[in-house]
This record gives structure tokens, C-alpha cells and sequence, in this order.
């Protein structure tokens, strides 16, 4: 865990308004597991940039990642019970205090990056139309809208990678996109395909473990299959997609191999991803 990050998410908590909504926001991202900034940080480290240059970037995205959640629990979506190993946030703090903690996660996301002394206004505008942009109707929005829509017997590798990329590589292709816009890089295309790919195995790991391990060992409910969601297990068998999750690996890894900055951290963290 990243001490420094998790003392400026706690000193911007410090600093929102005394109510019962910050109480909610303050239980909600507890206990996250950060992978989405850790990538921001990895790759910034891998171009010689201190990773607090990241953290208002890296702030935003947790912030955003947390609505995602609370929004993605609540009865008319997932209608689950257990988030980060604790009960989700409707069930803690009531249905009405969650939706609006999720909101002001997502409103004032924007607001760290515009007050962010840590960046320039081009830099600024680019992390907040990224923002915007794959965290909407380009990419996380429309991607859950097909996992609501969707159902197992009606779903072909096609619609599943068109959902993965979406609703799960959405936050991910911004993970990767931060540190080019922080590094004065002009490289998207390589950057959205790094994201892409994390995000595919990100999600055709949690898709295989709804099946293979317990809600204790992940740290939430396991709905897919109650929900009768389309998921990788209703395209590919348990061996087929554990094939595919080494294959969507070594792709990533052929990519890195084509970075002109030092991937050993990145690398790190993902063989921590492989492993978990």
C-alpha cells in the first residue's frame, strides 16, 4: 500500500464538508486496493517522474472507480450486499446516502484535477476529458449498460470483449493515459491498447474467480450468476479461459516490451496481478 496516496486521500476527505455524506465517502473507499493508481505510479516511476506528480490524477480515478461501485451495488443494478469486505454502502449508510456519496465522488473527481497545483491547464483539460471520456458513454457507462442488458445464453467473444473494453477497460485505458499526459507523451494508441489488455484480464480474472473462490477470499458478493449476467464463462469453459487470461498476459508483455521507458515496476505489479 502506498502510504503517501493514502494520506492525501485522507487529507482531501479531511478537508470536504462535515456530513453524513463524507462519513459515506470515507467508508466507501476504505480498503480499496488501489490497482488502478498503482499503475498511474508504476509507469510514472518507469519515466523517471516522482509518483506524487500522480496523486491528484490517481485521486480522481479512485474517486471515480469508488462511484462506480457503490452505484454498481445498489439493488437496482448488482443488488449486492458485500463490497472491499465489508457490507456495500446502501446497506451501511441506506440507499438514498449511497447514491448521493457515488454522485459527489463522480462530481468532484473533476474538481481535484482543475485545482490540482500539480499540473499545467493542457495537462489539466487532457485528464479531465479522459476522465469524461472513458468513464461515460465511451466507455464505462455504455459497458455496464451492456452487463445489465446482457444475458449468458445470448453473448459471443465479440460482445464480451466489447463489454470488457468498456465497462472494465474504460478506468484501466485511464490508468494507463494519466502518465503520457503528466510526461508530455503523444503515444494513446500504445497506452488505450495497454489498458485495454489490463482490463480484459482484469475482468476474465474476476469472471473465473466468481466461480472458483469464495466472497471471503475476494471481498464482495459473487452475483453474476445470480443475476444470470453474460460473462468470459459463458463464451469459454474454466480451461479454455485460463488459457486465454495467459495468452490477453503474454500480449501485455510483448507490449511492454516495446516501451522506451523502464517497465520493471509495471511489470511487478502486474505478475502481482497474475498471482492473486
Amino acid at each position: 500500500m502506498n502510504k503517501g496516496f493514502e494520506q492525501h486521500i485522507e487529507e482531501y476527505l479531511n478537508i470536504q464538508r462535515k456530513c453524513l455524506i463524507t462519513d459515506a465517502m470515507r467508508y466507501a473507499m476504505e480498503g480499496g486496493k488501489r490497482f488502478r493508481p498503482r499503475i498511474i505510479f508504476a509507469l510514472l516511476k518507469g519515466m523517471g517522474i516522482d509518483e506524487s506528480e500522480g496523486y491528484d490524477a490517481a485521486l480522481a480515478l479512485e474517486m471515480i472507480q469508488t462511484y462506480s461501485l457503490i452505484h454498481d451495488d445498489l439493488p437496482a443494478m448488482d443488488n449486492d450486499d458485500m463490497r472491499r469486505g465489508k457490507p456495500s454502502l446502501h446497506k451501511a449508510f441506506r440507499e438514498d446516502i449511497a447514491i448521493l456519496a457515488g454522485d459527489q465522488l463522480l462530481t468532484n473527481a473533476f474538481r481535484v484535477v482543475s485545482e490540482s497545483k500539480s499540473y499545467d491547464a493542457q495537462t489539466k483539460v487532457s485528464i479531465i476529458n479522459a476522465l469524461s471520456k472513458y468513464a461515460g458513454i465511451d466507455g464505462m457507462i455504455y459497458g455496464q449498460l451492456l452487463d445489465v442488458t446482457s444475458d449468458n445464453e445470448h453473448i459471443d467473444p465479440e460482445k464480451l470483449y466489447e463489454i470488457q473494453d468498456n465497462k472494465t477497460g474504460g478506468l484501466f485505458k485511464i490508468s494507463c493515459l494519466i502518465p503520457m499526459y503528466i510526461s508530455k507523451r503523444e503515444e494513446e494508441a500504445y497506452f488505450t491498447k495497454m489498458g485495454t489488455l489490463i482490463g480484459r484480464i482484469f475482468q476474465n480474472q474476476d469472471d473465473l474467480f466468481d466461480v472458483i473462490k469464495s466472497e471471503e477470499e475476494m471481498g464482495k458478493s459473487l452475483s453474476d450468476a445470480r443475476n444470470e449476467k453474460g460473462s468470459a464463462l459463458s463464451v469459454y469453459s474454466l480451461d479454455e479461459l485460463k488459457a486465454l487470461i495467459d495468452e490477453e498476459f503474454d500480449q501485455l508483455y510483448t507490449l511492454l516490451g516495446k516501451a522506451d521507458f523502464d517497465t520493471a515496476d509495471l511489470k511487478e505489479l502486474l505478475n502481482a496481478l497474475r498471482n492473486r
